[in-house]
Order: structure tokens, then C-alpha cells, then sequence
């Protein structure tokens, strides 16, 4: 837990921050060893599971003894490693394997959330659509196949993850479960050379409140995994390597909350793993008003405003 303010390395983080504390490794109350966040019983399927956020991701939920661990991506011998990595933390009798993943193809999740069923004979229990792109630029300096690459992987293939998961259930129009997607501050941040990465994140957590909406019996959460030295990190630009320091396997701790009934103030909502959960819940009444969702245009009526 970081309390100075005053240490340059959260200058991205401070603007973002709601609670007074700030986490930026796993606090005791998050740590997959203590019995109420034990993930027994459950079924995980992580995208862009094979590296960074993701492959962390994997690690706690096998840490909490989850009864599956399912990882998505692309490159299957990243994934082979991956899971060969995970049988160190394996619990007697979770089962951990990959399924190689193009989000973007539909035909793709609807084999992975097939391959779940096969595997344990109903879907999933808890979906981290974690995988995502980015690739800086001015819209001009790049070809449109490469700007609207970004919104396929982050906004379309968000989509064809949700929907695969929602069709592989016994009843689509009243799905159980939780669906959690991990996003990004730049949501809400305007910077240069980053346009499809932001407004493909901005969407994607429109797209979030929508399957809240639509989707009552879905639990649905909008994650900001704040700023990890991942490769996609990396690949960003040096810029924001100084303030690098959430521990990746902040997201996987954080899931494993919001997997839980004691999250359910926050369905529908977006929510941060550098956010106190303590302080969170002594605000739930705020927080299901619609605190953590997007406004559009505050002094509209519809929004409860009053114009000029």
C-alpha cells in the first residue's frame, strides 16, 4: 500500500484514484490464501492468458485452489509454457490448460467456451477478458488495417468472448456467472497517438454497462489493472515506463472479490485494483447509484443535471 503521495511514480495513478488508500500490490484482505477468497468449486477462463496480466491472473486463481483454470491466446507454445509454469502452484485438484484463441473469430470463443463444457461438463463460472492490443500512432502515420486492429482485438473481441460465454450457458437469456474485462484508465485520458486504444477502452466499458443492462442475472465488471511493466506495456512507449509499479497479479486477486456476492455493489460498474475494498464498501450505497459508470454529458437532465 503506497500512502505518499508525493512519489512521482503514481502521477498516472493519483488523477484515477477514488479511495484515500492506494494498492499497488496485493493487500492481505485480496491474497488467494485466505479462506474467503479461496476460488474451490470454481471454473476460470482467462484471455490473453499466456503472458503479463493475464498469465498472472492464472497464477492466483490456481494459488485460491480454483476446481479450472482455462487460459486463452493466440500462440499456443506461449500458452504450453504458461501452463508448465502454473503446475508449481497447482492445488491437488485443479486442472489447468490452454485453448489456443483468436478472439476476433467467433468461430474461436465458441470453441473455447466448448472446450470448457467438454472439460468439466458445464461452462465456466468466472470469465477475465483480459487480452488486448495497442499500437501507438497518429491516425495518419498508420495504415487503417492497423488502427481499426486495435478495436477488433479490444472492443470485437471483447464481444465474441462475452456472447461465446453467454450462448454456452443452459439458459442465454438469463445468464449466470461473472464476466469481468480488464480495461484501461486511457479510457478516460485523451493522449496523443493513442486514439483507437482509448476510445476501443472507453467503448468496451459502454459495452460492459450494456450487458449489465441487458444481461440482469450476469455479473459484469469493468477492471482498471492500473500500470504494469507488461510487454503491451512496453510496446506503449517509454513514457509511462516510470510509473510502471501495480504488481500484475493485482487483477487476479481483485477477480477473485468480484467473483464473490460481497462485490455485488459493483456489478454493472467499474471499479480499479488500486481502489481500498474496505473504503469501497463503506460507500455501496454511492457506488449502486450509478457512481462508477459512465456520465454522459453531467448537466443534461437525463443525467440529473439542469443545463446552464
Amino acid at each position: 500500500m503506497s500512502t505518499d503521495r508525493t512519489d512521482h511514480s503514481l502521477a498516472y495513478t493519483i488523477p484515477f484514484q477514488l479511495t484515500k488508500k492506494i494498492h499497488r500490490t496485493v493487500p492481505p484482505e485480496l491474497s488467494p490464501e485466505r479462506p474467503e477468497n479461496s476460488a474451490k468449486g470454481k471454473v476460470i477462463v482467462i484471455t490473453g492468458g499466456g503472458t503479463g496480466i493475464g498469465a498472472a491472473a492464472a497464477k492466483i486463481w490456481t494459488q485460491a485452489g480454483a476446481t479450472g483454470v482455462v487460459i486463452a491466446g493466440r500462440r499456443q507454445e506461449v500458452l504450453d509454457k504458461t501452463v508448465k509454469e502454473l503446475q508449481a502452484f497447482k492445488k491437488e485438484d485443479t486442472k489447468i490448460f490452454a485453448v489456443a484463441t483468436d478472439i476476433t473469430k467467433e468461430a474461436d470463443t465458441e470453441n473455447l467456451f466448448a472446450s470448457v463444457k467438454s472439460a468439466f461438463g458445464r461452462t465456466a463460472d468466472v470469465v477475465l477478458a483480459n487480452a488486448g492490443f495497442s499500437k501507438p500512432g497518429k491516425p495518419h502515420e498508420q495504415t487503417s488495417e492497423t488502427w481499426w486492429k486495435t478495436m477488433e482485438i479490444n472492443l470485437l473481441g471483447l464481444h465474441n468472448t462475452a456472447v461465446s460465454f453467454i450462448r454456452s450457458q443452459t439458459n442465454p437469456n438469463e445468464p449466470g456467472g461473472t464476466f469481468i474485462a480488464v480495461g484501461s484508465g486511457m479510457a478516460g485520458l485523451n493522449a496523443p497517438t493513442h486514439s483507437s486504444y482509448s476510445i476501443s477502452k472507453l467503448a468496451g466499458q459502454r459495452y460492459l454497462e450494456y450487458l449489465d443492462l441487458e444481461y440482469p442475472t450476469l455479473r459484469v465488471f469493468y477492471v482498471l489493472p492500473g500500470i504494469v511493466a507488461t510487454d503491451m506495456q512496453k510496446e506503449v512507449g517509454e513514457a509511462f515506463e516510470p510509473y510502471a509499479k501495480d504488481q500484475a497479479e493485482l487483477s487476479g486477486a481483485l477477480a477473485l472479490y468480484l467473483a464473490s456476492s460481497r462485490a455485488d455493489y459493483l456489478k454493472g460498474s467499474m471499479t480499479s485494483i488500486n481502489y481500498d475494498i474496505g473504503e469501497m464498501e463503506e460507500h455501496k450505497e454511492e457506488i449502486e447509484k450509478g457512481l462508477l459508470k459512465i456520465k454522459w454529458i453531467s448537466p443534461l437532465p437525463i443525467n440529473g443535471g439542469s443545463g446552464f
